[in-house]
């Protein structure tokens, strides 16, 4: 153990409440960079009828801003109502979803009772008694948008104190006709009361991706595009630890890991957990974060990354030959924060450069260098660029960026360097 100050156990409880890669935030000490978001989804709440619709890019931490939000906006005496989208779910199925919440879970999971029962409907909840058993609600699914806010009433009337419900992942409801029913609902959600409101969240870069072009429901919303943190806040998370362990840390560790990290917070909290376990299994006390930690933080993030973003860079480059052309090309598009890149400077600013630190490995020409581009953008290597157009190239989710990035720097390739 190198912190002398520090046992065991307290050093459990700092990771724990300080690196996260995994779970959500729920607490605003812990929410770095989002003060903004948090004051305008107080005061939207402060204004009757308005509604909380929060997108953006995958992993800029969405969840994590309508968790804390709601959590401080929520009466004390219950917790949020969170829901989550699946492939599956259609407008009936999430809305029920939030009336189940309300049920306690072992009624609603734990089956027995005699066969002899009889049903009842009231407000769209089912009421079902089997003899010898008290009653036990059940919801039905919504087939109207009347059915629907009977629901909400439902809620609103049994948590009489101010309640919030979280919808997250809406991007997974693809079908159009379920998203003109969220917006109808959106739409009449202040005719049920200020008793209940809601935070909407989806991967999109406009509202309109995720519930269509509905005008009467975008004016209920007030909509948060989330941006990726700047690097300031995404240093706090770490220095923020390492003040608590007294630990001091290399700035220029930490630009490194902003770099890398793209403004994901995701990854920060990869690499700094991965960081601080290197340094508490030193040999002898560690005054600060070295090299050494740095380089273990790189492959302890690669090796507990997010199975998906692992998947897609192995499914672009990993072929029978040419491998390393297709890193190399992947690398060159992750050398700066654009989200769209002209092929020509690609190739001539940030390809040139890669290579010529590269020992052993010829350069391609710009022709060959093309058809690696043009080859990414195909299902047989996952389609993880998209092209625009004229020779220009991007991602496809931007938080794959922070990964290429990673797998770059465990082979002494520094990208990034424009986010400084």
């Amino acid at each position: 153990m190198s912190f002398p100050n520090v046992s065991e156990e307290m050093f459990r409880q700092i990771m724990s409440e300080n690196f996260t890669p995994s779970a959500t935030i729920k607490t605003p000490e812990r929410l770095f960079g989002r003060d903004a978001a948090l004051k305008t989804i107080d005061r939207t709440f402060s204004s009757q009828g308005r509604q909380i619709f929060i997108f953006g890019d995958r992993g800029v931490g969405k969840t994590s801003v309508a968790q804390t939000a709601a959590f401080l906006q929520n009466s004390s005496k219950y917790s949020p109502i969170y829901v989550v989208c699946n492939q599956g779910s259609t407008f009936g199925s999430v809305v029920k979803a939030i009336g189940d919440s309300l049920t306690d879970i072992r009624k609603r999971i734990e089956q027995g009772g005699t066969s002899s029962a009889y049903g009842a409907n009231l407000l769209g909840v089912g009421g079902s008694l089997k003899k010898g058993e008290a009653p036990r609600a059940t919801i039905n699914e919504p087939s109207t948008i009347n059915e629907a806010l009977d629901i909400i009433r439902y809620v609103q009337s049994v948590r009489a104190d101010k309640q919030v419900v979280i919808i997250d992942e809406m991007e997974r409801i693809t079908d159009v006709r379920e998203k003109e029913k969220f917006a109808e609902l959106i739409k009449n959600i202040p005719e049920v009361g200020d008793g209940i409101r809601f935070i909407f969240c989806g991967i999109a870069s406009t509202l309109n991706e995720l519930i269509g072009a509905h005008p009467s429901a975008g004016r209920v919303l007030e909509t948060i595009n989330l941006p990726k943190l700047h690097h300031n806040y995404l240093w706090d998370i770490i220095n923020h630890t390492a003040e608590k362990i007294g630990i001091a840390i290399d700035r220029e560790l930490l630009v490194r890991v902003g770099q890398i990290s793209d403004g994901f917070p995701h990854y920060v909290h990869l690499i700094g957990e991965s960081m601080f376990w290197s340094a508490f299994d030193d040999a002898s006390p560690a005054e600060s974060l070295q090299s050494k930690h740095y380089k273990d933080g790189i492959e302890g993030a690669i090796s507990r990354a997010e199975a998906t973003l692992k998947l897609q860079y192995e499914r672009a480059t990993m072929k029978t030959k040419n491998t390393e052309d297709y890193e190399e090309a992947l690398w060159s598009l992750a050398d700066t924060t654009s989200e769209r890149r002209q092929l020509t400077e690609i190739y001539e600013a940030s390809y040139k450069r890669i290579m010529s630190a590269r020992r052993g490995r010829q350069i391609l020409t710009r022709e060959k260098f093309n058809q690696r581009m043009l080859a990414l953008r195909k299902d047989g290597h996952g389609s993880v660029i998209i092209g625009y157009g004229s020779g220009w190239f991007g991602f496809r989710e931007n938080i794959i960026r922070g990964y290429v990035r990673l797998r770059a720097e465990r082979q002494n390739v520094a990208l990034g360097r424009d986010v400084r």
